[in-house]
């Protein structure tokens, strides 16, 4: 995840890229070894596991930034969906939130949860040749996004399951103000 970011002036840009506690073979039984932050045995451990992980890390990192600084937070894929989860666990301050190809999950009421999202700028944002939302699930997307009156801007992009570099930027460089 950080090479995404390897255009960005490290003068001005302070990224830390948490990932996933658990391993697999993105083949099966072979090839890349990948993350992943949550398979379907021990869920709600593994829930409780990672937002105590992830609220650890952003307490510890925040502590040194500088006065001002704007705190993005960005999930990509299931690491999206494992923000939204978190945020609904915890209290976390932030400027800007996006959620890059993710799903928001449907089981939680993110107006109950203990990060106000209406306080922070958000984005979604997709692929439109992305393999895993369809057209049917982004309408599905749309109605949860509906449901927990979230206030996020859509912006698909061309391309696949995957982050752009240049679409990245484009981000950075003129939603985020």
């Amino acid at each position: 995840m950080l090479y995404k970011f390897s255009d960005f002036d490290p003068a001005t840009h302070y990224v830390v890229a948490p990932e996933g506690m658990n391993r697999l073979y993105l083949n099966g039984f072979g090839g890349d070894v990948v993350a992943t932050w949550m398979t379907k045995r021990d869920r709600l451990e593994e829930i409780e596991d990672f937002s105590t992980y992830l609220n650890t890390l952003y307490n510890q990192e925040v502590q040194d930034l500088p006065t001002g600084c704007k705190r993005i937070l960005l999930g990509f894929s299931q690491g999206g969906t494992t923000l939204f989860r978190w945020l609904h666990r915890e209290s976390v301050i932030a400027d800007f939130l996006i959620g890059y190809a993710c799903w928001i999950p449907e089981d939680i009421n993110l107006l109950d949860g203990k990060t106000d999202l209406s306080g922070i700028k958000s984005l979604y944002t997709y692929g439109q040749d992305d393999e895993f939302l369809t057209a049917d699930r982004i309408t599905a997307l749309r109605s949860i996004i509906t449901k927990n009156q979230l206030n996020i801007d859509i912006l698909p992009f061309q391309g696949k399951h995957k982050i752009d570099k240049e679409w990245l930027m484009e981000i950075w460089n003129t939603k985020l103000r």
